[in-house]
């Protein structure tokens, strides 16, 4: 499988570190912390740039993208965080999840990679019927890429590494599905 490259740009950027602030902003004036780990603006903008690059995916392969994350008030959490997509007459509900790899080259995993979903976090959702997508960085912040993505209930059957900092559901990447399957007929889920 391989992930699909997502081309930034100067317009790419602005938007990303846009909400990016907003979200910091808005947790900061609400004096709200952190879920899980650190958080901060660089933390903000690296999520931000893998939802951004799920949506610009959608519009490239004419994927109907009826609902978007992107909001202009972080002041509570909702559940309108994530993308709500039309593929093949069926509306789904796409979470995106974005890592920093360690090598230069996002379009280059390796096998070995796992990716990890923030067990509380999982545990805290009310239902299961939507899919993650894996997204990644560079650590310069340069490159993206879509490495895949999998039903969300079947992340339960993955081990939990608890020498994290938070526990975390250890996805290998050799199992994500390929993000072309988002548009083709025989998408499965």
């Amino acid at each position: 499988m391989r992930p699909i490259s997502i081309e930034i740009n100067n317009k790419f950027r602005e938007d990303v570190a846009y909400y990016a602030h907003i979200v910091v902003q808005d947790s900061f004036k609400n004096k709200m912390k952190p879920r899980f780990g650190d958080g901060g603006f660089v933390k903000h903008y690296i999520g931000k740039m893998g939802e951004m690059a799920f949506f610009r995916f959608c519009m490239q392969n004419g994927i109907a993208v009826k609902h978007i994350p992107f909001r202009d008030d972080y002041s509570t959490l909702n559940d309108k965080d994530d993308f709500v997509i039309i593929t093949h007459g069926v509306q789904r509900i796409v979470e995106v999840k974005t890592s920093v790899l360690k090598r230069k080259d996002p379009l280059d995993p390796p096998e070995d990679l796992q990716l990890f979903y923030n067990k509380k976090q999982y545990d805290e959702k009310a239902e299961y019927n939507h899919i993650v997508v894996f997204a990644a960085t560079n650590s310069e912040l340069t490159k993206i890429s879509l490495l895949g993505w999998i039903p969300a209930y079947e992340i339960r059957k993955y081990p939990v590494r608890r020498d994290l900092k938070s526990p975390a559901y250890a996805i290998p990447y050799r199992d994500l599905r390929s993000m072309i399957m988002l548009t083709d007929r025989e998408m499965m889920i």
